[in-house]
C-alpha cells in the first residue's frame, strides 16, 4: 500500500509505483517505510563526518564539504506557494526536532518554548532532489542530526546515483560514498501499520475547521508511545502548514505553527 492511501486531505494525484513498498524509507527497503539512517549507525557515520570524497577530516569536516543551499521560504510564501501535488513525508521526530521535506526543500524544525520553528530550510531544487515521484524521485532518509539525498534514484541509466550527506548543526553537505542505508523500524511502522491511530488523528482533526492531516504519522515517543506526529495544512498553501501532535491517551490533538519568524 502506498503513501496516497495514508492521508486524510482528500485525493492526491502523482505515481509512485516504484516507491510503494518503501514509500519515505531508504534505498533498497524492503518493505513499507523501507529503512532510514534513523538507524543509530548509519546516521552516526554522517553526524561524525566520516567517509567522505578524499576521507580526510578537517576540524571535524570532511574534505570537500560545501555550505548547504538553504531554500528561501519568505519568497515562497509572497509567491502563495501551494502545497504541490504531493504531499510532504515526515521523516524524523522526537521530543524537540522534526525533519520533513517535500518540493519546497528539506526541513527541520526543533522545539522553541511551547512551540516550534524552522532551524533549517534545505533548498533540495539546488541538489535536484526536488522530484517528489516518478523516475526523477529523490530517495531521501533523515534522521535527529542528519540527512542522506539521493537525487533521481530510480532515473533510468542512473546506475551509481549520488548521495549527498547533510549534517544539520553545521549546516554543511557532502558526497557520502559507499553509503548504505540501515533499517529505521520508526518510519516503517509509520507507514505500513499506522492506519488505526491514522483514523482517530483524522477523527479528531474534523473538529478543527478548514484544516486536515496531509502526511503519514510518525510515533515520536517510538513505537507504543502514545505520541504521535503529522502534518497539517488548509490544503491549498504551504505557508498553513502546522505541525500536529496526536496524544493516545488523552486523545487530544495539539497543532503548532511553524513559520511565525518567516
Amino acid at each position: 500500500m502506498g503513501l496516497f492511501a495514508f492521508l486524510g486531505c482528500g485525493s492526491i494525484n502523482g505515481n509512485r509505483e516504484k516507491t510503494e513498498a518503501g514509500a519515505g524509507g531508504g534505498v533498497g527497503g524492503e518493505e513499507a517505510g523501507g529503512t532510514s539512517p534513523g538507524g543509530k549507525d548509519a546516521e552516526k557515520d554522517c553526524s561524525e563526518g566520516a567517509s567522505a570524497p578524499g576521507g580526510k577530516l578537517r576540524e571535524g569536516v570532511p574534505d570537500g564539504a560545501f555550505p548547504a543551499p538553504s531554500a528561501d521560504l519568505r519568497a515562497l510564501f509572497q509567491s502563495q506557494a501551494p502545497m504541490g501535488e504531493n504531499p510532504p513525508e515526515f521523516d524524523y521526530g522526537d521530543q524537540s526536532t522534526i525533519v520533513f521535506h517535500g518540493y519546497f526543500g528539506l526541513l527541520v524544525c526543533r522545539r522553541a518554548g511551547e512551540g516550534w520553528k524552522v532551524f533549517r530550510a534545505l533548498d533540495l531544487k539546488r541538489l535536484g532532489a526536488d522530484a517528489t515521484q516518478g523516475d526523477d524521485y529523490a530517495v531521501i532518509d533523515a534522521g535527529r542530526e542528519a540527512a542522506y539525498i539521493t537525487p533521481a534514484y530510480f532515473a533510468p541509466g542512473n546506475e551509481n546515483p549520488v548521495t549527498y550527506c547533510y549534517r544539520y548543526g553545521a549546516d554543511i553537505l557532502w558526497e557520502q560514498r559507499g553509503y548504505e542505508s540501515s533499517r529505521n523500524d520508526l518510519l516503517s511502522w509509520s507507514y505500513s501499520h499506522s492506519m488505526p491511530v491514522q483514523a482517530r488523528i483524522d477523527g479528531q482533526m474534523e473538529s478543527i475547521p478548514g484544516l486536515c492531516r496531509c502526511s503519514n504519522v510518525y510515533p515520536v515517543n517510538g513505537i507504543g508511545g502514545g505520541a504521535y506526529g503529522f502534518l497539517v495544512s488548509d490544503g491549498k498553501l504551504l505557508e498553513s502548514l502546522r505541525y500536529g501532535i496526536y496524544k493516545e491517551k488523552e486523545e487530544q490533538v495539539e497543532l503548532f505553527p511553524l513559520f511565525l519568524e518567516n
